[in-house]
């Protein structure tokens, strides 16, 4: 038995090294593997086969030894970052301050609007404590804003908009806010949907407020704008598609542009069902949350990742299911919170630990209910908020 086992290792060895399957076959692989393969199980095939069975019950028993929720192994602390605000959009592109200890930490959906007074809510963002933001819009446009001139969630009602405050054209929304500090320095970066991403040196856009809307970059017909970040230029960015693939590169492979180009193509997607549904700056990431429209939810090592070059497929981030698609990836700490929409409009803030640590080619488990016909839309990460309502 104990030669069958060393046998399976070789074989796993050898086929981490193979480029192509042909390389595995019996007329391209090392004599003495094969012989001794052979001797050990009769055929070349069957050792192929125990090979295999040997990958798998590796695999499972990773995968069992890191899911375990990290609720009880991490030190949940609550901060200053508690009091910030958080930022609410809405599916018509609206934009609402709201105060961050009103979003509670419970394993109930929060209804914000149940009196129906806006749209959907489509997203929750964070951005600290920042007294100015520059907000991006699905048209490419970008608008720098003082915090305190965006409508507050409670005025609602009050029919106030954020299109009081900025000048967008009447089918316009926001899909993206930046803090100011990121825009003194470095390069701002988007991605967008269709999977087009473009770099251009932050002095381009200047850090003064300007609420009457510029070019920030070109979209074409039919895509968005999915993230937007104000970088360092020495950093590594990371892709994520609906079909559940990953991919990490550096920021470097995509060259400064002007404001006014469209980009270049940052992944590879898998035909018309595929999009990007999230990209995010990987300097200084340890893990990352994923969750699909399902509501499968898991944490990965971000070091599964190994830088790639762009434009490719990527690596496999989450076992999808059939009628499944990722919802959305967001960069965590498992001792801080995220907050899930839902395309009902509902909200969740719950510990990051409560998404399981698995490996890349796990599911994830369910983690919250939804109704008939309701899907996750987003995920965010957001700051410590204590411990759990009952």
């Amino acid at each position: 038995m104990e030669e069958k086992e060393q046998v399976a290792k070789a074989l796993l060895e050898a086929a981490q090294k193979a480029s192509t399957p042909d390389d595995l076959t019996e007329p391209r692989v090392d004599d003495a593997m094969r012989r001794t393969a052979m001797e050990a199980f009769g055929s070349w095939e069957r050792a192929l086969a125990a090979g295999l069975i040997r990958a798998v019950k590796d695999s499972d028993s990773s995968r069992a030894s890191r899911r375990k929720p990290a609720a009880a192994d991490v030190d949940r602390k609550v901060t200053e970052a508690f009091q910030d605000p958080i930022y609410i959009e809405t599916a018509d592109g609206k934009l609402f301050t709201f105060r961050g200890p009103d979003l509670a930490v419970r394993e109930r959906a929060h209804l914000l609007d149940e009196a129906g007074l806006v749209d959907v809510i489509r997203a929750v963002h964070y951005v600290g404590d920042s007294d100015a933001v520059f907000a991006f819009s699905d048209q490419g446009r970008f608008f720098g804003i003082d915090r305190r001139m965006i409508p507050a969630w409670e005025m609602r009602g009050e029919r106030r908009s954020i299109r009081d405050a900025l000048f967008l054209t009447k089918e316009e929304g926001i899909r993206a806010l930046v803090p100011r500090r990121k825009m003194v320095s470095g390069r701002v970066l988007h991605v967008t949907r269709g999977g087009k991403g473009k770099a251009t040196d932050a002095s381009e856009y200047g850090d003064g407020l300007d609420r009457s809307g510029r070019t920030a970059f070109k979209v074409r017909d039919g895509d968005v704008p999915i993230s937007v970040m104000g970088t360092p230029r020495e950093t590594t960015v990371f892709c994520a598609s609906a079909l559940g693939r990953g991919i990490h590169f550096e920021a470097s492979e995509i060259r400064s542009m002007g404001r006014n180009a469209v980009g270049v193509n940052v992944m590879k997607l898998s035909g018309e069902d595929d999009a990007v549904v999230g990209a995010f700056e990987g300097k200084r990431v340890r893990q990352l949350a994923v969750i699909t429209e399902q509501g499968l939810g898991k944490r990965v090592d971000f070091s599964e990742f190994r830088t790639q070059g762009r434009n490719g497929r990527g690596m496999q981030l989450a076992r999808i299911n059939p009628g499944d698609r990722l919802a959305s990836v967001t960069p965590c700490n498992p001792a801080a919170d995220v907050a899930i929409t839902s395309s009902e409009g509902r909200v969740w803030r719950l510990p990051a630990g409560n998404f399981f640590l698995m490996g890349r080619p796990a599911k994830g488990n369910p983690m919250v209910e939804l109704a008939e016909g309701e899907k996750i839309v987003h995920l965010t990460a957001l700051p410590c908020g204590g411990e759990m309502e009952s």
